[in-house]
């Protein structure tokens, strides 16, 4: 009886995908490894970390054919732990990406739901790509790691000689460890590519947003002392950024800048963040990259120095090793490299091997 019910839901599903013109595809990644630090809160660490080189995931996305060059859209992620299982972003179901939406050939796409601010169109830009999320910015106050806003209408253009442009509104809502804008959201990028070149740019402005100011290794933010715990549901989030990236071979050269502005009653605070740096394929399955960035926060300021070797097994497998090392500056201010844990220290140094599988 059970096989004869799953059979019938198969071949509705096939006879409907085949008179609406429609596909599902299931898309995911899985990363873990092994990551080394020298200096934790004092003490040196040694542990499995996963989620480093690429966020892991575990997705469905759905395009349907309208006629006349018209379609729907959908698409469902879920975030979760590759060595524990456990769900991520606060454990929601669809922590990553839940929208669905129309779209037009000619026009663009106009889609509703949770979905990544503009900041994340960075990615594309910074050097060393497989250096991971240890290599981003401090406590990500410039949020180009990729983060999400909830209820958010989006519109993103086809590609027009070479350029697309994109727009976003999020109406707030203030839903405790899982807000994202506790009020409004604005978000909006333009992005231009021709041949081996390719340059864009982002804005956002968020009215009640969280930031983990303690993350970034700093002594205080607003002129008050903070603890690596530290977080905030600043006033406004204002930042904006642009990159740009050069691939005419082997090689690949590219740099981003960020600028972001936080306002917490009446005081505020600024973060500016530059990356410059590159990528090598003296094959096709290895990749060499390193990068610099420095990144100053009012009177504090980091160098960091990150360095990544990628080799590729296939298509969808590569183990990789990176090594990032900081150095801090400015009165009570500490190393921390992003998701690693500050340091005691002005000084941290961090290395990883891991494996990566994409499907």
């Amino acid at each position: 009886m059970k096989k004869t019910m799953i059979a019938g839901l198969v071949l509705a599903s096939m006879n409907g995908a085949a008179n609406g013109q429609s596909s599902v595809t299931i898309f995911g990644s899985l990363d873990t490894g092994l990551t080394y630090v020298n200096n934790v809160h004092g003490s040196s660490s040694f542990a499995m970390a996963d989620g480093i080189n690429k966020n892991n995931s575990l997705g469905f996305s759905g395009v349907e054919d309208l006629g006349g060059g018209k379609h729907a859209l959908f698409k469902l992620e879920n975030g979760y732990s590759v060595d524990t299982g456990a769900l991520g972003q606060g454990g929601l179901l669809f922590g990553k990406q839940a929208y669905v939406g129309l779209g037009d050939a000619s026009i663009g796409d106009l889609t509703l739901g949770r979905q990544y601010d503009f900041a994340y169109s960075m990615i594309r830009y910074l050097p060393c790509l497989s250096c991971g999320i240890y290599s981003v910015e401090n406590g990500d106050l410039d949020r180009v790691s990729g983060e999400r806003l909830n209820n958010t209408v989006q519109f993103m253009s086809r590609t027009f000689a070479g350029f697309s442009a994109g727009a976003q509104y999020s109406f707030g809502a203030s839903s405790g460890s899982t807000t994202t804008n506790a009020g409004r959201a604005v978000s909006a990028t333009v992005q231009y590519t021709n041949s081996a070149f390719a340059a864009g740019a982002y804005y956002t402005d968020i009215n009640g947003a969280p930031v983990y100011a303690g993350m970034t290794g700093a002594p205080e933010i607003f002129g008050h002392p903070i603890t690596p715990a530290t977080a905030l549901l600043v006033d406004k989030q204002r930042i904006f950024g642009f990159g740009a990236t050069y691939a005419p071979g082997a090689w690949r050269v590219s740099a981003v800048y960020t600028n972001t502005h936080l306002e917490l009653g009446s005081a505020s605070a600024q973060d500016q963040v530059i990356h410059v740096g590159g990528d090598y394929r003296p094959r096709p399955d290895l990749v060499l990259a390193t990068k610099i960035s420095y990144d100053k926060l009012d009177a504090s300021h980091w160098l960091t120095l990150s360095c990544g070797v990628d080799y590729l097994l296939s298509k969808r497998t590569d183990v990789y090793l990176d090594v990032h090392a900081q150095r801090a500056f400015g009165d009570g201010t500490k190393a921390s490299i992003a998701l690693a844990g500050t340091s005691s220290t002005d000084k941290q140094f961090l290395s990883r091997v891991g494996i990566k599988h994409l499907f």
